[in-house]
């Protein structure tokens, strides 16, 4: 691995896929581990997936409410390896400790819905530092194949710089401000200016044992899975030591 190429590019972007990082045999392991227990909740039969028990719920929520069914996973905790320790501590130069004991499973049944940047729930999840330095690493591990508009977590490229753009506005405020994301973010799928800052939305989509690496700083969101197969990832968050 190029370290200094990914180095500047994690600078720039706040955003790193490491394609393969894992083997599809490590995480054959994990995939199996999380249909076992679906059959188990009587979420999986016949080969399909059984929604009636979270269809009531809002789409975003269902993927919440379906971690806390399956619960923790020793073997997709597993994916999160003292060699992926290793590589984030190197991209950041600093020690790095996981917030949790046990990482967090993301599935997404397929919605039955056409994939649309509209409505979604562009957050952080830590209030971002006053000085621009990054605070940790939060990591993705895709399970299984995630294809494009499969319901992958999406991520604003280039956003974490816009903290420090000015004093008295966060990130939200200058895009609301300052550029015309909320009505046409489909024109972010490519780079766009605001703030003389280059943001992009780009996909966690990809192969079984695909890494994103993403700056904890970066806004994200949950994203419609149009796609017919459960959309299946795990992730955990690194802060600086």
């Amino acid at each position: 691995m190029d370290l200094e190429f990914h180095i500047d590019n994690f600078s720039e972007q706040g955003i790193l896929a490491l394609r393969g990082f894992l083997s599809r045999k490590t995480v054959a392991v994990a995939r199996a581990a999380v249909l076992s227990e679906l059959s188990r909740l009587n979420l999986k039969a016949n080969g399909k997936f059984v929604s009636a028990k979270l269809q009531d719920l809002p789409v975003f929520q269902q993927t919440e409410r379906l971690g806390q069914m399956v619960g923790r996973l020793e073997q997709v905790d597993r994916l999160f390896s003292d060699d992926l320790l290793a590589t984030m501590s190197a991209l950041v130069d600093a020690a790095l400790k996981p917030t949790l004991p046990q990482s967090q499973i993301l599935l997404s049944f397929p919605h039955k819905l056409d994939w649309s940047l509209n409505h979604l729930n562009w957050h952080l999840d830590l209030k971002p530092p006053r000085v621009d330095q990054i605070p940790g690493v939060q990591a993705f591990v895709l399970i299984d194949d995630v294809p494009p508009q499969g319901g992958a977590t999406l991520a604003l490229a280039g956003s974490h710089k816009l903290h420090y753009v000015s004093h008295d506005c966060n990130a939200h405020e200058i895009l609301r401000r300052n550029s015309d994301f909320a009505t046409h973010p489909e024109k972010y799928l490519k780079t766009q200016l605001v703030e003389r800052t280059a943001i992009q939305i780009v996909e966690m989509s990809g192969r079984a044992g695909d890494v994103f690496l993403m700056d904890l700083r970066v806004l994200h969101s949950p994203s419609i899975n149009s796609k017919r197969n459960i959309r299946m990832m795990a992730t955990n968050r690194y802060l600086k030591r």
